[in-house]
């Protein structure tokens, strides 16, 4: 069974972050059998005053498939992780839900969560109505806003950022577009507009491969720059 597990606002100024927690914890369930090979992406909320957060108000996801066990086993197993690495001011949240069971309403949540403040009750009580697994901890439990939004955003296939996928954290430098696709589980390298590359382009990784979820693809967007083609974006988060 396919499931997506996802958490945030697991963090404060010192700690290590959402994502990298998100990739420690999918080694924890790997390691106790829980699940089996997984991919974490990274989603991002909106950034407003009223939202309280640690620096870029992400959360992240877990897409993987369910060993020989129960939700209940990954859920109770997730929970005493966050709970070992909770950090002062924190307010972790919790979300898993089976990939072909995500009620219709947490993509839609997901998508507002970019665009709107969302309230903690109002976040509780779909909660409770969808019947959702969902924990929340810490003073407020605002981070199961994140963690629900995230499961709606990855449902959707065209939302999230690979902080953790095969082969991404092992390439660098200048390669070229059959490598890339050959070493890593990335799908397709293209243009912003969608145009495929064929296998001799030459991508200036930066040395930070991040691709995106894009059509149901790990695609990994690339923009021309004198004889060869890079990401957009560079590093700049530390929880990645």
């Amino acid at each position: 069974m396919k499931l997506f597990i996802a958490i945030d606002d697991t963090d404060n100024k010192e700690s290590i972050g959402t994502g990298r927690l998100s990739r420690m914890l999918a080694e924890e369930l790997a390691e106790k059998d829980l699940i089996g090979e997984s991919r974490v992406t990274r989603h991002q909320l909106l950034v407003h005053p009223d939202i309280p957060y640690t620096s870029h108000n992400s959360s992240a996801c877990i897409d993987t498939v369910m060993g020989d066990c129960i939700i209940g086993d990954i859920a109770a197993c997730a929970i005493t992780f966050l709970n070992e690495h909770f950090h002062e001011g924190a307010n972790p949240g919790l979300c898993i839900a089976k990939q072909d069971a995500v009620p219709k309403e947490l993509p839609f949540f997901g998508l507002r969560a970019q665009i709107d403040v969302i309230s903690l009750d109002e976040a509780k009580r779909l909660a409770g109505r969808l019947g959702t697994f969902t924990w929340w901890n810490g003073e407020t439990g605002q981070g199961c806003i994140g963690a629900m939004s995230a499961v709606g955003l990855r449902s959707t296939g065209n939302d999230g950022r690979y902080i953790e996928l095969k082969g991404i954290r092992n390439i660098g430098g200048m390669i070229s577009v059959g490598e890339i696709l050959r070493l890593t589980a990335i799908e397709r390298v293209a243009t912003l507009s969608g145009e495929n590359l064929p296998a001799d382009e030459i991508v200036d990784t930066q040395d930070w491969v991040r691709p995106i979820l894009k059509e149901w693809l790990v695609t990994l967007e690339v923009i021309p720059v004198n004889e060869h083609w890079r990401a957009p974006h560079k590093k700049k988060a530390k929880s990645e």
